[in-house]
């Protein structure tokens, strides 16, 4: 018998996780969208992969596409993950007024993320109603701050200590 899907939703809120945006250029045209279905994935060689919903625009466009970056989100970086994350926004126009810059791929790099992977698109592999695209990185960095967390539906942050 299947799980009942809000209670694996509800379930699955339990789990904090950090906020990235994945980027990604195809030309002139840039797409960005918000994902916490991130995780590295191996050291040897260096791997990520980000899970991204089949309906999503996006997911058209890195299934035609051999890079993407990952920007992990600072904790004042709130309304760029909303941007990136709301349907009322067009995809391509997500990034306006974001300041970023480009390193190995030509994806977008936030300025004020907090690290970032910038990768080759190694594999992609079907996931239920999601598809896991795998990166092989071929640029990374790192700043000092403060994630921005998600939680049980709401943005967090670390607490002091």
């Amino acid at each position: 018998m299947p799980i009942d899907a809000d209670l694996f939703r509800g379930t699955l809120s339990n789990w904090a996780s950090g906020v990235t945006v994945v980027t990604a250029r195809r030309g002139d045209d840039i797409r960005a969208m918000t994902a916490s279905a991130f995780c590295s994935l191996s050291l040897d060689p260096p791997l990520v992969l980000v899970c991204v919903d089949k309906s999503a625009i996006m997911h058209a466009f890195l299934e035609g596409n051999d890079a993407f970056a990952v920007n992990i989100l600072a904790r004042h970086q709130e309304d760029v993950s909303r941007a990136c994350a709301s349907r009322k926004v067009e995809e391509s126009r997500r990034l306006e007024g974001i300041p970023y810059h480009t390193e190995v791929t030509g994806s977008p790099i936030l300025d004020e993320a907090i690290g970032y992977l910038d990768c080759r698109l190694e594999a992609a592999y079907p996931g239920g109603d999601h598809t896991i695209f795998v990166g092989r990185v071929e640029a990374a960095g790192a700043r000092d701050g403060e994630p921005l967390l998600y939680f049980r539906g709401r943005y967090r942050s670390l607490a002091e200590e």
